[in-house]
């Protein structure tokens, strides 16, 4: 059966000794399925979300789902060709960033400033190719504002120098560099499903709008794909930031000879008062594909609307509650007691409450959570 927002009123309704209005009512239980969702891991949220585009090989930071509850993640599982030994653990995001690249098969769950990340280390053969180190600035110019490009052996991610450049005074809308002589490289294998990476070293976020990475045969044919944000699907921050271009994205310019490309531009889109700034950076740019995963996970919206979508609130008495029926009643019980407690009647609260425990508890023996628990290593060897 489907229960609705109507169905758990007219329920509620019966279930407590005075009356609340609809518009109370909705709030209460809102209330009430949020505490329940955030008490118990319940089976009827587990959910399943493509790893999008894909797990790479030295990539460790990717966007979670945005209804992830907590650290709530049972599994992930590649698409096809699981190996019985193909287990994972969850750790803190400390110890993940001090052993990801010795601990094979470990996650952590990362959030700030209100959006969540995961963290995951695993061994991966994608189809990789490099389209250039950018350690040196032999072939690469100035874009835009860009201005005074040098090598800088002090400060880089991969190989042994970075490409530093500044930003100008002149009060332009785009900064960065550009290379129109590389070496050809083929970006037919990634136009389907591939993706380009290159780190860029960000002196100051202010008045910065986006990244554009062209990618083609000249300065007038090229793909143009932008980003807003790192590939943790999170804001750019100061200090180096991985950005993931999807060829999925891309806004095509005249016809690309897709086999012979050797034209490419990374430059911002900033505000005209981004000026005179210093020690950009940029460095190893590469394209990938990589290999299809799944996020099993326990969601925390409570709601979906008529057409599918997952709610954190209900909004419309035709929502119904992603709940099954040993479920509902935990849900039931919670609402009546935030009623009664609403009405001001706390012995009545009190007993629902106690109704609400002995159903929670009963439902946890039969329904252990399957969520991974974080651990962390005492002693290394």
């Amino acid at each position: 059966m489907v229960y609705t927002m109507t169905t758990i009123k007219a329920s509620v309704a019966t279930m407590i000794s005075g009356t609340a209005s609809d518009a109370d009512l909705t709030i209460i239980i809102n209330r009430a399925a949020r505490s329940v969702v955030s008490d118990i891991d319940m089976h009827s949220h587990i959910r399943r979300s493509a790893l999008s585009p894909g797990l790479f090989d030295d990539v460790y930071n990717y966007s979670a789902p945005s209804d992830l509850k907590m650290s709530g993640i049972i599994d992930i599982r590649p698409q096809i060709n699981r190996s019985r030994f193909d287990e994972w653990r969850i750790t803190t995001t400390d110890e993940f960033d001090r052993l990801k690249s010795e601990k094979e098969n470990t996650c952590a769950i990362s959030e700030h400033e209100m959006t969540k990340s995961i963290k995951i280390s695993r061994q991966i053969d994608d189809t990789s190719e490099v389209i250039d180190s950018v350690t040196s600035v032999d072939d690469w110019a100035a874009y835009g504002d860009g201005t005074n490009l040098t090598s800088d052996s002090s400060d880089f991610i991969k190989g042994s120098a970075s490409v530093n450049w500044d930003i100008n005074a002149d009060g332009g809308t785009t900064a960065g560099i550009y290379n129109s002589s590389l070496t050809a490289f083929d970006v037919s294998d990634y136009l389907t499903s591939g993706s380009i990476f290159v780190w860029v070293y960000i002196s100051n976020t202010t008045y910065l709008t986006n990244f554009i990475i062209r990618v083609g045969s000249s300065s007038t044919v090229y793909y143009s794909i932008t980003v807003t944000t790192n590939t943790e699907g999170t804001a750019f921050v100061t200090g180096w930031n991985l950005l993931r271009f999807d060829f999925d994205d891309k806004v095509t310019t005249g016809t690309v000879d897709d086999d012979s490309c050797d034209y490419v531009a990374l430059y911002m889109t900033k505000n005209a008062l981004k000026v005179s700034e210093t020690d950009f950076r940029f460095n190893y740019l590469v394209m990938k594909i990589g290999e299809r995963y799944n996020i099993i996970y326990y969601s925390k919206y409570a709601w979906q609307d008529t057409d599918g979508t997952y709610l954190e609130n209900s909004t419309d008495d035709t929502d119904y509650i992603n709940a099954d029926t040993e479920e509902i009643g935990m849900i039931e019980s919670k609402s009546a007691e935030l009623c009664e407690r609403h009405l001001r009647n706390h012995k009545e609260a009190s007993d629902n409450n106690h109704i609400y425990m002995i159903q929670k508890n009963n439902y946890l023996l039969r329904n252990p959570s399957e969520a991974m628990v974080i651990t962390t290593t005492y002693h290394f060897t």
